[in-house]
């Protein structure tokens, strides 16, 4: 067994909990305190990645989301014993950056209700960077594709609507794209993140966009679902999110999304039993 001990904070929800196996199958003294658990303000946690925050319901639950990223944040940071901490953030900040490098200069719109949650995950960004304590670091997620409890994620909204209704609507057109991630690459690189002597922002991607049409083939062909477009459906192309830091730091390589999407969705025909 390792002898580094790891504090997941937000264990219970995708990320975390995907964490939480990666760890104790590579055998660390994994630390998995549950939600309102105040001995995180007492205990010694060793090496903390923060993964507590909201996705899909920020709009519906703005003072929670502040809370998630923010509030809780900053009490762990100022009584907390922990050796570093690994921040998770989202490549959402960079919305209509023309510059994904983790030096960027970003934009966000107080006025625009969306932009609440990336006001709230840059404070807590800041927050880490620049509140004084030692080996802080964050990691900005991409579009993460695994096995999740809820359809939070453009992909598994699909899944779920091709389940219940044997056919898929594409609301956007099958030019657009997005970057994606799969769950395995992901906690692997955090790991690696998490107990590295390198502090700062890391992107955590694959740096490569996935085309809509890409993943309606897939759709079509392994899940049998009827795929068609809304006739006004927009074209989106997001710049892509930039990983040299991550490939030249920690020699990254992630698997191509046509490798790693049919074996997810066996995993959810199992897990759905569709």
């Amino acid at each position: 067994m390792s002898e580094a001990k790891i504090t997941v904070l937000g264990s219970a929800g995708f990320i975390g909990s995907h964490l939480a196996r990666h760890l104790q199958r590579q055998g660390y003294d994994c630390n998995l305190p549950q939600k309102g658990d105040e001995s995180i303000y007492t205990s010694t946690l060793g090496h903390v990645i923060y993964a507590v925050g909201l996705t899909a319901d920020f709009r519906s639950r703005p003072l929670d989301t502040v809370e998630a990223h923010v509030c809780l944040l900053q009490r762990l940071i100022r009584a907390g014993n922990f050796e570093s901490l690994t921040y998770l953030s989202s490549t959402r900040v960079y919305a209509g950056a023309a510059d994904t490098a983790e030096t960027a200069r970003l934009q966000v719109n107080p006025n625009d209700p969306g932009d609440l949650y990336n006001l709230s995950k840059l404070m807590g960004e800041s927050l880490c960077l620049h509140v004084g304590r030692q080996s802080m670091k964050v990691a900005r997620l991409s579009n993460i594709v695994g096995l999740r409890p809820d359809p939070d994620i453009f992909i598994d909204q699909l899944l779920e609507e091709g389940c219940r209704t044997g056919r898929v609507v594409f609301r956007t057109a099958l030019e657009s794209r997005k970057d994606y991630l799969y769950i395995d690459d992901t906690v692997d690189l955090l790991t690696r993140i998490t107990l590295s002597p390198e502090t700062g922002i890391y992107n955590v991607a694959s740096g490569e966009g996935v085309e809509n049409g890409e993943i309606a083939r897939v759709l079509a062909t392994e899940m049998g679902f009827e795929v068609t477009v809304a006739a006004d459906a927009p074209t989106w192309d997001f710049t892509a999110v930039d990983v040299s830091k991550v490939k030249a730091c920690f020699a990254f390589s992630p698997r191509r999304f046509a490798d790693y999407f049919p074996i997810f969705l066996q995993s959810y025909r199992e897990k759905k039993g569709v």
